[in-house]
């Protein structure tokens, strides 16, 4: 699996993000506080929704009432998006 792109609206610390990743491994580095943490979960709801453990508000962001991600991957050369 490779990821292409990661649009992620109202989670956490991002208002309005799009990262697209570039082909090989992808190093996440950053201030404490920076949004790391973030990409990975948005990634992992993006792929297995809302873990037992987590509240739906404690992945958006603050005032709000909705977030979106949105994770474009390929597997096998296929594009996959959800």
């Amino acid at each position: 699996m490779q990821l292409k792109k990661l649009v992620i609206e109202n989670l956490r610390s991002y208002e309005n993000q799009e990262i697209v990743f570039p082909n090989g491994s992808t190093l996440l580095s950053g201030d404490i506080g920076s949004g790391k943490t973030t990409i990975l979960l948005a990634i992992e709801f993006a792929l297995f929704g809302l873990q037992p453990s987590q509240k739906a508000n404690s992945l958006l962001r603050n005032d709000s009432d909705n977030g979106k991600v949105l994770l474009e991957f390929e597997v096998d050369n296929r594009n996959v998006i959800i």
